[in-house]
């Protein structure tokens, strides 16, 4: 059987891609390495691979003389998910628009470079996912705290637009685990969705390259549940597999220029403090955030803050721990390594920004009311990696490769960082990649 599409990865990317193309009749297989994750369940279901914090030489030298930023002495983690849905059923429900406005090097203004313009695509998404901002009545109240605290430290808040019903939403603080009341959007809706309109879900098949002859898409070869290769056959396929499988699909399948390279993770750290009976982890994560240009600060709970601050001389219950995220756009250096690993080298921007927010989180929690002694941050972590197959190196402006009929549908054509959740931006231009691609097929039937 030769499809009309194949689909390679359910996240935000190829599950919107799916689910458009297969609403307009389309014959559409979705290949999925992973499997279905249960609601309430999905954050057992997260993976870290190495992430390796090369430094410049002068970014070494300060890392070496600093006592007060013990977090960059760390080693670093990326952390990653696979299964039905992608990262989005584990995601804290951000719906960043990454525009200008936040941060002048946002995707948005990336995109423009390329005549690229995602605005009414934005509005389609932010309808379809229910993007709302946090509402007053779910602002629990140490975000209420942190929130007066930031302003009166001369920082200006507002609430975190978010993918959520919130007519369903009970503020369990448990958005991790993935939401068992059905507030939360995450892809996996997308993918019933698709497979109502007539698409063929096939989980736990690894795809390993691509099938293709004289510049053209012949289809995919991959390895089923009992490795075991099999071929699917379509001209079309759109890899949508993360910024991590997607450049390893491509190399196997001999497309290399500008492949794996210019790597970024979105790199943060989370920062926090005792302050009994607070309760922030009982909470709606991340309600609120404050925009520093190239990061951002947001309350964050994180269970590596009760062991690090129980090393201070605290005994912390999840509870006792008040906590900011703060997130950089790193700079696009990064590149993956053959054992699996990432490097991601540390330069003096990312330095300077990770100092900057770490030292604006402890002013904010010290205001707040949290110990000064208690306060520590978790070693550095990355949660969004992309650039891997960037837009102008390895697709146009149309997602397309130089493969005729492939196409790339996920954070890895993203140039550069956007230090900000990256789902609403990714199911935006995947809507965009559907509109070409249903207006290409309209044109050769015609």
């Amino acid at each position: 059987m030769i499809y009309d599409i194949i689909v390679v990865g359910t996240g935000a990317g190829g599950s919107t891609v799916a689910r458009e193309l297969s609403m307009k009749g389309l014959d559409v297989l979705m290949l999925e390495k992973g499997d279905f994750i249960p609601s309430g369940a999905a954050a057992g279901k997260i993976k870290t691979v190495e992430l390796i914090l090369d430094q410049e030489e002068d970014g070494q030298k300060f890392i070496e003389k600093s006592e007060k930023y013990e977090f960059l002495k760390y080693a670093g983690e990326l952390m990653y998910i696979e299964g039905v849905g992608g990262t989005t059923p584990v995601s804290l429900a951000n719906a960043c628009y990454a525009c200008t406005t936040c941060y002048s090097n946002s995707p948005t203004a990336q995109f423009k470079i390329h005549d690229l313009e995602l605005f009414e695509e934005l509005m389609e998404a932010s309808r379809d996912m229910d993007v709302g901002p946090l509402p007053q009545r779910l602002t629990g109240p140490v975000t209420r705290k942190i929130w007066d605290a930031t302003e009166k430290r001369g920082y200006f808040v507002e609430p975190m637009p978010k993918f959520i019903d919130y007519s369903k939403c009970d503020n369990c603080g448990l958005c991790i685990a993935g939401c068992t009341r059905g507030a939360k959007w995450d892809a996996a809706s997308f993918v019933e969705d698709a497979k109502n309109a007539g698409a063929t879900l096939l989980p736990n098949f690894e795809v390993v390259k691509v099938l293709h002859s004289e510049g053209e898409c012949r289809g995919v070869e991959g390895l089923d549940s009992e490795g075991n290769i099999k071929t699917y056959h379509a001209q079309r396929v759109v890899l949508a597999a993360g910024a991590l499988n997607t450049p390893r699909i491509l190399k196997n399948s001999q497309i290399t220029d500008g492949v794996g390279q210019g790597l970024f993770t979105d790199l943060f750290i989370s920062v926090g403090g005792f302050l009994k009976d607070a309760g922030l982890n009982q909470e709606l994560p991340m309600g609120i955030k404050s925009e520093f240009g190239a990061y951002f600060i947001s309350p964050h709970f994180s269970g590596q803050l009760v062991t690090l601050i129980a090393e201070k001389g605290f005994n912390p219950r999840n509870n006792d721990v008040v906590g900011l995220m703060v997130k950089i756009a790193d700079e696009a250096n990064g590149s993956m390594n053959e054992d699996g690993s990432v490097t991601k080298p540390l330069t003096s921007s990312d330095l300077k920004l990770l100092t900057e927010g770490y030292d604006k989180a402890v002013e904010i929690l010290t205001e707040v009311g949290v110990d000064p002694s208690s306060i520590v941050a978790t070693p550095i972590r990355g949660a969004h990696p992309g650039g891997t197959a960037a837009m102008g190196k390895v697709v146009d402006r149309s997602l397309k490769t130089e493969i005729n009929g492939l196409f790339i549908a996920d954070a890895s054509v993203i140039p550069q960082a956007p230090g900000r959740p990256p789902i609403l931006t990714i199911t935006s231009l995947a809507k965009r990649l559907a509109k070409n691609i249903i207006h290409e097929v309209l044109e050769l039937k015609n």
